[in-house]
């Protein structure tokens, strides 16, 4: 079934009988429709969107995660085979539901079509050709649904001579010089957090909205491309800036701590506080401080700093107009958001494990909320999202006897 032009969509696609009976029904623990105090319907910003989710690991899961957050109904395709980690499955596998589908039979391949004619985005995270081979490629579904937006996410993008290269985040890391940027006495260094899964997750999520908007114009999709070695690019622009007679003045190497004497972690008497003066106001306010008075290079400010508590430093710094923060543990930063300072962390009920407790997400939004969910059983919603594309029981059962979906409802996790 075709999908007609995004044009028809507009925000009234619910009052239209074929529209809105092509689309797939929202089960109950995918709802996107919260409540505010006064017992309102707050819906998602991306409501009325279904993407499916064909990526694994860490970046393209994390760009479904985004799209789910704001409302829009995920579904996550895998292979029977490909199990995942159980710790990244609760991270970037939250608000999805979870199919097992063997597209490789010729009645998983058709399950497969009959969901994406019916879906506005598609997540991938192939090398170059191997969707096509696979037989969903952007072109091989943009023209069965036109108004698909196509995101491909990979490690170093579907064009050019690494397009073919397989990578992780640290291979990313490593091409762009993250590594050495990191490192100390020209050795590399991995940064201690994986910024390019997650950032390139959260760049693809950007993409994609644009390309929903436009859509709102054309009617007609249109494909993404982005990877890790782009975000970390990103990431790194500050150091890509070059003229003629540029002299750059690069900060590398563990021993650094800032950009500059008044821009930087100083050790104090119980942990680290993270200054930051960045102008000749803020220069005169911290110069008019007692320890301060004369502008001093960083090892008169190293035995000032070490003098005194964070939480001293913290507290006359700020009340200077100065920012300076304690630089905290991610131990601190849990205990502070269960003492509900800061919606930092949030806590969601999973049906094996208790309460889970995760980041939240980012932007938060008065009137659209983020839904965060929990994350499903890894195939749990495969026999009833193909009930709701049309397949009878005993279409069902024969897939299960070809191997196109598993013998059992479920499957445990790595």
């Amino acid at each position: 079934m075709a999908r007609c032009a995004r044009s028809e969509y507009r925000s009234g696609w619910k009052t239209h009988p074929v529209l809105y009976a092509a689309r797939l029904p929202f089960s109950d623990s995918a709802s996107r429709i919260q409540t505010n105090e006064k017992g309102r319907t707050m819906p998602g910003a991306l409501e009325g969107i279904r993407v499916l989710d064909l990526c694994i690991i860490l970046a393209g899961p994390t760009c479904g995660r985004t799209l789910s957050e704001y409302g829009a109904e995920v579904i996550k395709v895998d292979p029977e085979h490909r199990v995942p980690g159980l710790t990244p499955w609760l991270d970037v596998g939250r608000g999805k539901r979870s199919i097992c589908l063997n597209i490789t039979r010729d009645a998983g391949l058709e399950a497969f079509y009959r969901l994406a004619d019916t879906s506005d985005v598609l997540l991938q995270g192939f090398r170059k050709g191997v969707a096509e081979r696979l037989g969903i490629g952007y072109e091989q579904l943009s023209e069965r649904n036109p108004g698909i937006v196509y995101a491909s996410i990979n490690a170093f993008g579907q064009e050019g001579d690494w397009a073919m290269r397989p990578g992780f985040d640290q291979n990313a890391q490593a091409a762009t010089g993250m590594q050495l940027r990191n490192g100390g006495d020209g050795q590399p260094g991995p940064p201690p957090y994986t910024f390019n899964d997650y950032g390139t997750g959260i760049m693809a999520a950007y993409g994609v909205m644009l390309a929903l908007l436009e859509r709102e114009h054309t009617g007609r999709g249109q494909k993404i491309d982005t990877s890790l070695a782009y975000t970390a690019s990103t990431f790194s622009s500050a150091y890509m800036v070059d003229y003629e007679g540029y002299e750059p003045d690069e900060v590398s190497g563990p021993e650094a701590k800032g950009f500059d004497t008044l821009n930087r972690l100083y050790r104090t008497a119980d942990g680290w506080l993270a200054l930051s003066v960045n102008n000749d106001g803020e220069r005169e306010k911290f110069n008019s401080l007692g320890p301060f008075t004369k502008l001093s290079d960083r090892s008169t400010l190293e035995p000032i700093f070490a003098s005194r508590s964070t939480d001293d430093w913290v507290k006359s710094l700020s009340e200077a107009g100065i920012a300076a923060t304690a630089s905290r543990t991610l131990a601190d930063v849990r205990n502070e958001a269960r003492d509900g300072e800061r919606d930092l962390i949030v806590a969601e009920h999973h049906p094996f494990f208790g309460s889970v407790e995760h980041g939240t997400a980012a932007p938060q939004m008065d009137a659209t909320p983020v839904r965060t969910g929990t994350s499903p059983v890894f195939g749990g919603d495969t026999v009833e999202v193909l009930t709701e594309l049309g397949h009878s029981d005993d279409e069902i059962e024969a897939m299960r006897a070809d191997g196109v979906i598993p013998q059992t409802d479920g499957l445990p996790l790595r």
